[in-house]
């Protein structure tokens, strides 16, 4: 398994207050310092200052999950985690299907590779081997890349993380799969 070693950026910025999931970034700093800046009061009334904390191998990659997740918070719960996931991988410009195994109550996401082969992702904990659960549920995904004859399989993503960061840092994790082969 290659991974791909990351570290924690504090995002700055103003999200939008009509749906809040606009961002304007200020800032992507090295560090988990969220809680050291002070959000000094606005003079705008239309947007709130904004700082979070994400796991990323890059600041560039910081700053792309910190739009995901403003962006989709609005949805989160109004989706399963699958539709959710799905939406993210498109948005992404990856294409991806709903699959199942017939009788097993078992669902995931698939996405096929260059090669034949094809990425699935399933959620976490309790909801291990599915995606179609409530988003408000979430607790991490799986991503695993099998070969053609769906045999052997490397672990692309692993993550126990609830947060909805969580989503676009997987798919985050399968596009440089997808690009590196």
């Amino acid at each position: 398994m290659t991974a791909t070693a990351t570290q924690t950026y504090t995002v700055i910025g103003l999200t939008l207050d009509v749906d809040r999931t606009e961002l304007l970034i200020a800032a992507v700093l090295a560090g988990p310092v969220a809680d050291q800046v002070e959000l000094l009061a606005t003079s705008e009334d239309d947007f709130t200052r904004w700082a979070e904390e994400f796991n990323a191998p890059d600041p560039d990659t910081a700053a792309d999950l910190a739009y995901a997740f403003c962006r989709d918070f609005g949805y989160a719960e109004e989706s399963t985690a699958g539709e959710y996931l799905q939406r993210v991988l498109a948005e992404a410009g990856v294409e991806s299907t709903r699959g199942a195994h017939p009788g097993s109550g078992r669902s995931w996401i698939a996405v096929a590779t260059p090669d034949g082969a094809e990425i699935l992702f399933s959620g976490q904990g309790r909801h291990e081997a599915e995606v179609d659960y409530p988003l408000t549920d979430h607790a991490g995904w799986l991503a695993c890349g099998y070969d053609e004859d769906g045999g052997e399989f490397t672990v692309l993503y692993d993550s126990q993380s609830p947060d909805l960061a969580d989503t676009a840092a997987a798919v985050a994790a399968v596009r440089a799969s997808l690009t590196t082969g």
